[in-house]
């Protein structure tokens, strides 16, 4: 199966109502209740596992519960760039980090735009 075929089979069975409404304030400063580079180590750690075929592991061990399984992804050869940003949920007030993470590919590049919640659960997994 072709990276982009299993990357829309993931997103499909990752997405989540909660992380429509974080990312529409994405772009704020960092919450203090978070730590930039665990964010950051943490979303690498994700995709890592996403790529070698872990993704149950990353299910059990990082997903918040509504978070779903997913499917493996091509080997991966490099991260580009990652980024966090803060955001809040209006409605409900929470807190998350997004971090954005632009992995290199033998057959391109995709960014992965991946949330987490106060104890660093996985609240969120988006590619483009």
């Amino acid at each position: 199966m072709k990276l982009g075929k299993q990357i829309r089979k993931i997103v499909m069975l990752c997405m989540i109502a909660v992380i429509v409404g974080c990312l529409g304030g994405c772009g704020t400063e960092l919450s203090e209740k978070f730590d930039e580079d665990k964010v950051k180590e943490a979303a690498k750690a994700i995709v890592e596992k996403v790529n070698a075929g872990n993704l149950k592991e990353v299910y059990e061990d990082s997903f918040t519960p509504v978070m779903q399984n997913g499917v493996a992804f091509d080997e991966f050869q490099e991260f580009s760039k990652v980024e966090v940003k803060g955001t809040k949920d209006k409605d409900t007030g929470t807190e998350y980090a997004a971090a954005m993470v632009l992995a290199k590919y033998e057959d391109g590049q995709i960014m992965f735009t991946i949330s987490f919640d106060t104890n660093m659960k996985c609240a969120g997994f988006y590619y483009k």
